[in-house]
């Protein structure tokens, strides 16, 4: 190698380090614009099964569900909807869903539809592409505003239904790791689902913590324990140490249902544990 080469493999090492910082300082800038300006969306705390209840919004949570357009107005100021639109198999975008949606893409009021609960591709082989039609409708008709949202039980499911396929933008994981088989809460069920997820092609930026705040100590097909205070806080550490910043998280549920009781409106304690997380993170 000549003195001549050595100078130019010098000089062009010199200019790609040189860019290099460059590159880094504008990543560290944009980094620190970012955490002064606070252009991060602080996560969104959803609820289900409210059946008119307005306590939960004191303890932080600004997601509620709703299925009817004459609903959305009685939302308090700062609180969103995440409207039904469920099917357990879906099926695509007819000029039905398409009116819907037409109705409700520029109202302010709707954060988010929920398209499909736990949906399995062996009972719905189309569902992915039933999903991939409504969901596209949604983000052309809102310009992206609005989106689209899923849970899923079965890690058999998170391939056929990741957002690659589906085109859906969140979805929800639902592992609720407290039950007489585990009467300690096994919260390893909540790491395993999220590794599936990810590694089925669900992007952690769009997964959903769905939290588990029922039992099922009054109802006839008792599994599910209701956690403790402990146990409730045992599982939003875990959720936040494995999903630090999701778009939304999903709480399970507030009102009594035939196969969720007892659930969060009947303890104080979880309720307290709750506010405390969403206002402290901790």
């Amino acid at each position: 190698m000549t003195r001549t080469t050595k100078i130019t493999l010098g000089a062009g090492l010199l200019a790609l380090m040189a860019s290099l910082v460059v590159a880094l300082n504008a990543t560290s800038g944009g980094a620190q614009a970012e955490a002064q300006t606070g252009v991060q969306t602080p996560t969104r705390h959803f609820v289900a099964n409210l059946k008119g209840a307005t306590a939960p919004f004191a303890l932080g949570y600004n997601l509620a569900d709703k299925s009817s357009i004459s609903s959305l107005s009685t939302l308090p100021t700062g609180v969103q909807s995440v409207f039904w639109l469920g099917q357990k198999c879906p099926t695509p975008a007819d000029s039905t869903f398409k009116a819907k949606i037409d109705a409700l893409a520029s109202n302010p009021k709707v954060f988010a539809y929920y398209l499909s609960d736990e949906p399995h591709i062996g009972d719905c082989p189309g569902g992915p592409a039933a999903l991939r039609s409504r969901a596209d409708y949604i983000r052309a008709a809102s310009g992206g505003r609005q989106k689209s949202f899923i849970v899923l039980s079965k890690v058999a499911d998170y391939k056929p239904f990741a957002p690659a396929s589906s085109h859906v933008d969140l979805v929800g994981l639902d592992p609720y790791p407290c039950s007489i088989a585990h009467p300690q809460c096994d919260l390893s069920k909540i790491g395993e689902k999220v590794a599936a997820a990810v590694a089925a092609g669900v992007p952690l930026t769009a997964v959903v913590p769905v939290y588990q705040a029922f039992g099922q100590e009054r109802t006839t097909s008792h599994y599910y324990n209701l956690p403790t205070a402990t146990q409730e806080h045992a599982i939003l550490t875990e959720w936040k140490r494995l999903v630090p910043s999701p778009v939304m998280d999903y709480t399970y549920g507030w009102g009594n249902q035939g196969s969720a009781n007892p659930t969060l409106v009947d303890s104080l304690a979880l309720q307290n544990v709750f506010a405390t997380f969403f206002a402290t993170g901790r």
